[in-house]
């Protein structure tokens, strides 16, 4: 995998209708040959490349554990959504002194 210099470092360029070395401001880029605005693709790349991201595949992560996820299921297979404190004392009645 090559890196890519700064050099060699191209944006497309509506008014030149090219992809041109450009100067980097800190919200816009600039073409070094006319000074019209530069963005990062042209229409045309712009299109092939949001097709490309609609085709590949979408491998999100899971879940850890389901349970956590859908809530806890009792032996009559309904589900119950209701949260659960799993430790003692820290409840929202809780009066603790502090130190």
């Amino acid at each position: 995998m090559s890196l890519n210099s700064f050099y060699d470092d191209r944006k497309f360029c509506t008014a030149c209708d090219n992809y041109v070395a450009y100067l980097s401001g800190l919200d816009r880029s600039y073409c070094v040959q006319c000074g019209s605005e530069v963005r990062l693709f042209s229409a045309d790349d712009w299109d092939r490349f949001q097709n490309g991201l609609d085709n590949r595949p979408r491998n999100g992560r899971k879940a850890k554990n389901m349970r956590n996820a859908v809530g806890s299921v009792d032996a009559k297979g309904e589900v119950d959504n209701e949260p659960h404190l799993d430790t003692e004392g820290e409840g929202p009645d809780d009066q603790r002194e502090s130190a």
